[in-house]
């Protein structure tokens, strides 16, 4: 870091300033995230990322991009409907 060099106090004061706004920012993040971290571990927060999983699986099985899901889906259907011709 550079050595900054200051030629009035008013600069000195507005930079102090910015330092003192900067650490309440900072200071307001932790306490927000320490929040956020506790609303996870309560009943209801536990459940929401429980479903949360789920629907992220259950989003990615189903999503067009993939390959594995769009190539074994019409797989299955030709065999169900050959096995039903066959009978």
């Amino acid at each position: 870091m550079d050595k900054k060099t200051y030629s009035s106090f008013e600069q000195i004061d507005t930079d102090l300033d910015i330092l003192r706004i900067e650490k309440e920012i900072n200071y307001q993040k932790i306490i927000l995230g320490i929040q956020k971290t506790k609303e996870q571990f309560t009943p209801t927060g536990l459940t929401k990322n429980v479903f949360s999983v789920f629907k992220g699986v259950f989003s990615t099985i189903t999503d067009s991009k993939n390959t594995v899901l769009s190539l074994l889906i019409p797989l299955a259907i030709k065999w169900i409907l050959n096995r039903k011709r066959s009978r």
